[in-house]
């Protein structure tokens, strides 16, 4: 209880140092009790003049980061979620880039011996200096000996105690928020639920297998498109506390300047991340969901190269659908078709009308038509969507909410690279093709064998499956005195039922 109270003692000196609290303030039902209680435990503490000009949003960013990882992380997760604070802190919070000092190197090459239990000559060469630092982990250089041939690599390694650190923290979140949920005016937020989904996101990021996982899925799916490249993870080099991947070469996305100066085509590189970016998310369903500039790297031919997946979304099939027919449908200015494809996707109340909707959806659309493409944005777009699709008592999935935040970035690095980047102009031929294939007759095939192969796998034994037939038969016609001709048609029935179903699995199978 006495550590709960200086973690919280903590958080308002800090919120006051940030002009935090007055902003809780407004939200509060007995506002005098509370700034009573904030004012005594905020004692000598000023608010700091060099905060004043920045917004709301970014004053919390600095407090969050202020206060260590797990609330770096807690921050992260919010601004995915600008349906819980709104978006425009939830923008705001997106400058939290983990950036924090590094640990020593001798530090480092104690936990890479101690995880591989050998000198760390014996695992890494030339081991660096930590070139990059988060609240998490850090990055060093390294070499290593890959089948005779010395190759350069990138090496992640978590902070020492990271983990207690971050579970203690935790465990006083959970208190935080148990205290919160008492309060009427903090149910909307679910404190609770974000605080879960924090610990759920921050335990994948303490074990460095998941990212290697994470990592090595989507260089699998993405190695034929050649302008998106996933570096290579060395599977031996890989512990719970330790990352070993590619090293690559390129320049970060940020560095404008210099990509100019070298002469990158850098409207090529702002096109393929757009075009990347739907490709992993409509057509594989897996996309790199933390593409700022800081995990971008070009290189001359105006291709990608990534780094960072710690934080990866995923979207099932009828989301991909949703995603791409509605692109598609303001690319067409087609407003009905979108409301039809809501309705017939069970994403609106069937109470509602669609040509209601239809006509809520032209509100969006109609201004952006006649606006110069810099202007027009996709992902403010899908922000309007979603926040006419409350209206009408639609229930957005956490999946779809990570996208278009994952989105608004992807639109602002390309913007920076082009600033007369045309999304929609983009997008049309990638998001054509994959409809195309998509509502195709070979792949409306494919998904036919699929379910056929699937209820085969679900059958028991064929003679045991036509026996229990023939018994339930019996039950059915039970008390039929002449159903002799029955018992001989159903059996036949039943086995060329099983032979016509094996039959079309077969056929679609070789098409």
């Amino acid at each position: 209880m006495i550590n709960n109270f200086f973690f919280l003692l903590k958080i308002i000196r800090i919120f006051k140092a940030h002009d935090i609290l007055r902003l809780i303030g407004q939200n509060v039902r007995y506002r005098i009790i509370y700034t009573i209680i904030t004012q005594l435990l905020s004692i000598g503490v000023s608010k700091n003049k060099e905060l004043m000009n920045d917004s709301d949003g970014v004053r919390v960013a600095k407090a969050l980061n202020e206060l260590g990882p797990s609330f770096v992380k807690l921050g992260q997760l919010i601004s995915t979620r600008p349906d819980i604070v709104g978006n425009t802190i939830a923008d705001d919070l997106s400058i939290l880039r983990d950036n924090l000092p590094p640990f020593s190197k001798d530090i480092a090459i104690k936990i890479v011996e101690s995880e591989f239990g050998t000198t760390i000559d014996r695992v890494f060469t030339d081991f660096s200096e930590p070139i990059a630092a988060a609240s998490i982990a850090q990055v060093h250089f390294a070499k290593i000996n890959n089948n005779g041939i010395e190759t350069e690599v990138a090496v992640k390694i978590l902070r020492p105690q990271i983990e207690k650190i971050i579970e203690q923290e935790m465990s006083r979140l959970e208190w935080l928020t148990s205290f919160m949920e008492n309060f009427k005016e903090f149910e909307r937020l679910r404190p609770n639920s974000i605080i879960k989904k924090a610990k759920e996101v921050i335990k994948f990021e303490l074990d460095l297998r998941y990212e290697a996982a994470a990592a090595s899925e989507l260089r699998e799916n993405t190695q034929l498109d050649g302008s998106f490249y996933v570096p290579l993870v060395y599977w031996e080099k890989i512990t719970q506390k330790i990352l070993t991947m590619e090293k690559i070469n390129g320049i970060p996305a940020d560095k404008i300047e210099k990509l100019n100066e070298n002469n990158y085509d850098i409207k090529k590189s702002a096109e393929n991340l757009i075009v990347n970016f739907l490709r992993q998310s409509i057509r594989d369903g897996y996309f790199h969901a933390d593409l700022h500039q800081g995990n971008l790297f070009l290189n001359k031919n105006g291709n990608l190269l990534a780094v960072d997946f710690g934080i990866m979304g995923r979207l099932d099939k009828k989301n991909r659908s949703y995603l791409a027919e509605i692109i598609y449908g303001f690319i067409k200015q087609d407003y009905y078709l979108i409301a039809k494809i809501h309705q017939e996707a069970g994403l609106i109340d069937k109470s509602q009308s669609t040509e209601d909707f239809s006509q809520a959806l032209r509100s969006i659309g109609e201004p952006i038509i006649n606006q110069k493409a810099k202007n027009i944005s996709m992902g403010n777009v899908l922000i309007q969507l979603f926040d006419i699709t409350e209206q009408f008592n639609m229930f957005l999935q956490p999946q779809l909410l990570l996208l278009q935040k994952t989105m608004i970035t992807v639109e602002g690095v390309a913007r920076k690279l082009d600033p007369e980047i045309n999304f929609w102009e983009v997008s049309k031929p990638e998001i054509e093709t994959w409809l195309k294939d998509e509502l195709g007759i070979k792949n409306r095939l494919k998904q036919t064998q699929e379910t056929l192969q699937s209820i085969a796998r679900k059958m028991p034994d064929i003679p045991d499956f036509i026996s229990r037939a023939d018994q339930a038969f019996n039950i059915i016609t039970e008390g039929n005195s002449d159903n002799t001709p029955q018992k001989t048609n159903r059996k036949y029935f039943i086995i060329g039922g099983m032979v016509l179903i094996s039959s079309l699995a077969l056929i679609i199978s070789l098409i």
